[in-house]
């Protein structure tokens, strides 16, 4: 990004540059015009003088006009004027050139960041694992390679060490030829002396001599064949040392061209990697206290609602209370209905004539004890109420007959007159 920052500024320079020389242009063009005009002016003053000439009496004819110089003077100047024009004109074409392909490059890098910018999260970690894939690929590959530099190294020290040994049997095996080179001299002698001495003794020193013979030709092969692997080993050495020394060199070009390039990408991915770090950091701080405002509000609310616990829990109790106050008061009151009752059918039974009349004294009576245990059997239980009205309207019904209209309680032992009397009411 750097990079870019410095290339677009240059780009702007470059564009100032081209704008100051198109003016300078300008101007040069505006002078040439001028100068143009003013020879035009020079060449039409001089053809103006030209044609007059001055005429003394006793002397010849005179032209009056410019000198030549002056008008060789000015066409140089004119000519060195048209070709600073050219040379600027080229110069501004030729940065002006320069400076579109630097934007247009400019352009497309800032289109690819773009478009790497407007990646989805999946193609960013995809683009991610690729590169760590190469990265580990070529880190893998620059392992196998200082594995084959150690392995060359060592085989390279094998050989030498083989070398050393091979070349110290050679040196033996010339030690031992220098040797067996001055036997036959020795061997010679020594036959002279013993066939003056003794003669039986000739065949077995012949017998010697051509086994030190045959030998001698053994170490020579033996000599032969070692010099050539000698000079195979050597030359193999040095065609190994060739082609390590070609590895360590492509290793080295290769890690720096690579490092060169690897390191902007990896600093572009450690900001990157650091830019989304850092949101996420953001994100988990901002997260972290909406959890804890949640939680706050969670515990406010689960205060308050343990405190209506409480006082619904003090309220039921309250009420458990009063219910139980309340259904004792209606026991109470129902025996001493029950027991009022009693005592009006004793009435009625000892006084059989004034019946009609009581009766309705009764129902008013019986009507003010529902209307004094109606708020009392509101404060208790539903089910318990409605059991004990069921219970007294089926022991009324037993003994009493009831009007549906006027609620009027008859004796089932005058049914003509409750007949009677409901159809008045539905008359009326």
């Amino acid at each position: 990004m750097d990079d870019d920052v410095t290339k677009l500024r240059s780009c702007v320079t470059l564009n100032t540059f081209y704008n100051e020389t198109q003016q300078e242009i300008a101007n040069l063009n505006k002078k040439i015009s001028s100068q143009n005009g003013i020879i035009a002016e020079l060449r039409a003053k001089l053809a103006k003088y030209e044609r007059t000439c001055v005429r003394v009496e006793g002397e010849e004819q005179c032209l009056v006009g410019p000198s030549m110089s002056l008008v060789e003077s000015l066409c140089k100047e004119r000519l060195k004027l048209n070709q600073k024009l050219k040379e600027a004109e080229v110069e501004s074409a030729q940065k002006l050139e320069s400076s579109k392909r630097e934007i247009q490059s400019l352009q497309q890098k800032l289109r690819e960041q773009e478009q790497m910018l407007e990646w989805p999260e999946h193609e960013k970690e995809h683009e991610i694992q690729r590169l760590r894939a190469t990265l580990a690929a070529r880190d893998r590959e620059q392992a196998t390679q200082h594995v084959l530099c150690d392995s060359l190294t060592d085989e390279v020290e094998q050989l030498r060490g083989q070398l050393g040994t091979t070349v110290r049997v050679c040196e033996e095996l010339l030690g031992r030829l220098e040797k067996q080179k001055n036997l036959p001299a020795f061997a010679e002698h020594k036959t002279q002396v013993n066939e003056v001495a003794e003669s039986s003794e000739v065949a077995r020193l012949n017998v010697i001599i051509t086994k030190l013979q045959e030998e001698n030709q053994q170490l020579k092969n033996r000599v032969a064949y070692v010099e050539n692997l000698n000079s195979k080993w050597q030359k193999y050495d040095q065609s190994r040392e060739e082609y390590v020394r070609g590895l360590c060199q492509k290793l080295r070009e290769s890690n720096a061209s690579k490092s060169a390039g690897t390191m902007t990408l990896y600093q572009q991915e450690i900001n990157r990697l650091n830019g989304l770090l850092e949101e996420k950091m953001q994100e988990c701080k901002r997260l972290s206290r909406e959890r804890d405002d949640r939680m706050q509000r969670n515990k406010e609310h689960i205060e308050m609602l343990n405190q209506q616990v409480l006082a619904y829990v003090e309220d039921f109790k309250s009420e458990r209370a009063d219910r139980e106050r309340a259904q004792g008061k209606i026991q109470d009151l129902q025996e001493e209905v029950g027991r009022l009752q009693l005592q009006i059918r004793v009435q009625n039974s000892r006084e059989p004539a004034p019946t009609r009349r009581i009766i309705p004294i009764l129902k008013k009576a019986s009507r003010k004890q529902p209307e004094t245990v109606e708020p009392l059997l509101r404060n208790s239980p539903p089910d318990s109420s409605s059991r004990r009205l069921n219970a007294q309207i089926a022991a009324s019904s037993t003994s009493e007959l009831q009007c549906p209209k006027c609620f009027a309680m008859y004796d089932e032992k005058y049914t003509a007159e409750y007949m009677n009397h409901c159809e008045e009411c539905a008359r009326l």
